[in-house]
């Protein structure tokens, strides 16, 4: 019987990774059937995909809520007869614990061997070991290196293999040439708007967005915004802009902001600008590896209001990942009510107009990069699975060193 890998992600993130740890695995192994959960990404990489992640990611309980008898009474039953039918070598969950964490204990317990390719709560630097993970799995793949630590605590078997987005974030155009093609001016400041990848996200954090480019022109004209929209999630319907920065490209010149439009161009959009301002997830992790000063903001309905403000009781520290990772207030957090466009106009015009305050941001971004560790993140995970599998004799290098990035508690975070 071919040998088979079966690759679990949840969301959007998790299904780049998916595809790029399917590319390792093929190149190790050309004749390895890859077989799982994913979307277009893991796709295109060989995967095959049983069942599409699209519209399965959620944040907080409300949105939690909508999904979870999909998951629960349609797609695990589907997934663990697959499991059961094709006996795969290797089972990886990516993230997506809520889901995932439980799948990885089930197939342990009917002596499939899983490797958890970055594990959930990884940014957590205390709170209670994640003992559950350690009898879940049989290896542990994790991208921050204190995880590695705590997970050893609590008896895993871990491994820091960096983080997988020093592998995908780049620049694929140069400045000056990609600032032609979406009709900006590169000689003018831009500064880039990510309001997210869900619909929930893009619905509510969008008229604060353009709100607050029009008040940021109105101090600096000339000012000029590219919003890039996600290449998967609700966001890549190539024919759907969310009305509000629809109205605000549409309405261009004569006094109101120059605005460009991109999809699946993320990294370049904001490789080039000058400033950001991004929907907490992992796009502000790739903002910080490509090193732009951004305000992280998320707004949420009314009910997820609700729910934040009475979660704060649980001393939730941060929720933007740069912020987690440097285990301080790095980049400035507008979250819930306080996500205004007045408030997102004046934190985001002090990297405009504050040469002082974009270096320091830069400065900071750089430490948080350097605590990722070493790009290849994917290649370690994969060599893992193939031992876990018997298709592979070298043994897995230990991570890389641990950046001294600060110590104790932080918690909030998306990824």
């Amino acid at each position: 019987m071919t040998p088979n890998i079966a690759i679990l992600a949840g969301e959007s993130s998790g299904d780049g990774f998916g595809a790029r740890l399917a590319a390792e695995l093929h190149r190790a192994v050309p004749e390895l059937r890859l077989w799982g959960l994913g979307g277009d990404r893991m796709r295109r990489a060989g995967v095959d995909v049983i069942e599409d992640i699209h519209g399965w990611a959620a944040i907080g309980i409300v949105e939690s809520l909508r999904v979870a008898p999909r998951l629960r009474f349609r797609v695990l039953p589907k997934l663990q007869r697959a499991i059961g039918e094709r006996r795969p070598s290797v089972v990886i969950p990516i993230d997506f614990g809520a889901f995932n964490v439980p799948v990885a204990r089930w197939c342990k317990s009917r002596g499939h061997r899983v490797l958890y390719f970055l594990p959930p709560g990884s940014w957590r630097r205390s709170g209670p070991p994640p003992y559950g993970l350690a009898a879940a799995t049989d290896a542990i793949a994790t991208q921050f290196p204190w995880s590695e630590e705590r997970l050893r605590q609590a008896g895993a078997n871990a491994t820091f293999v960096g983080h997988p987005l020093l592998d995908i974030v780049r620049p694929t155009e140069e400045r000056d040439r990609f600032i032609e093609s979406i009709g900006l001016d590169h000689h003018m400041p831009i500064v880039a708007l990510l309001p997210g990848s869900r619909r929930a996200e893009l619905t509510h954090t969008s008229p604060a967005l353009a709100d607050a480019a029009r008040m940021m022109t109105a101090r600096l004209p000339g000012l000029q915004f590219v919003t890039a929209l996600a290449g998967s999630g609700a966001s890549s319907n190539p024919g759907w802009t969310p009305e509000p920065l629809q109205a605000l490209a549409e309405a261009a010149g004569h006094g109101h902001p120059r605005v460009a439009i991109v999809r699946g161009r993320t990294h370049d959009a904001l490789a080039h600008a000058d400033a950001a301002v991004v929907c907490s997830g992992t796009a502000t992790l790739e903002a910080a590896i490509l090193g732009v000063p951004m305000v992280i903001i998320y707004r949420g309905s009314r009910l997820m209001r609700i729910e934040y403000a009475l979660r704060r009781v649980s001393r939730i520290e941060h929720i933007g990942l740069p912020n987690i990772i440097a285990n301080r207030r790095i980049m400035p957090e507008l979250v819930a009510d306080a996500a205004t466009p007045e408030a997102i106009a004046e934190h985001t015009m002090r990297y405009l107009l504050d040469k002082e305050a974009a270096v320091a941001a830069r400065r900071d971004l750089e430490h948080v990069r350097l605590s990722l560790g070493e790009p290849g993140a994917c290649r370690r995970a994969a060599d893992m699975a193939l031992q876990l599998a018997g298709l592979a004799g070298a043994p897995v290098t230990q991570g890389h060193a641990q950046a001294n990035v600060g110590s104790g508690a932080a918690a909030g975070s998306l990824l």
